[in-house]
């Protein structure tokens, strides 16, 4: 089952659509997306200035269904003398949902590849689609699974 992303933004956050905002308006919403990892390249203990790709599929927020996927491209800024390293990296993110892509970028701190990073916040970049002119923020939570995944919150403003 495919879910219209604006549809979940009109129930959640009251947005109506971005061919429905007209100029001079701000509408804001928001929109809670399941991440469930499929996929990280990174060794276990990476270096500096490495590289790697994590993601997997989204899920609609109570996680019945598949509504996209999303990948992000990491490079590594720093790591500790720990064992295992902490890891601090800044990654760019694409969201690929049914009406188009939300792209993000943010900064992340992983106690340890194996298990994920740390809760953040990511910057809303903007977008394709129906996602073409938004801005905004996500915050980021562990989700309560056994499997690596996050919990995405995203503060959607549409101009």
């Amino acid at each position: 089952m495919q879910v219209n992303p604006w549809l979940v933004l009109a129930l959640v956050g009251g947005l109506v659509g971005a061919d429905q905002v007209h100029a001079g308006e701000t509408r804001e919403a928001t929109v809670e997306v399941l991440t469930k990892r499929t996929l990280m390249s990174a060794p276990v203990a990476p270096t500096v200035g490495l590289g790697f790709v994590s993601g997997g599929e989204l899920l609609q927020a109570d996680g019945s269904a598949k509504i996209g996927d999303g990948y992000s491209h990491c490079g590594v800024l720093a790591v500790s003398v720990a064992v295992p390293p902490e890891v601090t990296t800044h990654c760019t993110s694409t969201f690929r949902l049914p009406d188009g892509e939300l792209h993000l970028s943010g900064l992340r701190k992983y106690k340890s590849i194996a298990a994920g990073f740390e809760d953040t916040s990511v910057a809303v970049t903007g977008g394709t689609g129906s996602y073409a002119n938004v801005r905004g923020e996500g915050k980021v939570t562990r989700s309560s699974s056994s499997e690596v995944g996050y919990k995405f919150v995203f503060t959607i403003v549409t101009d």
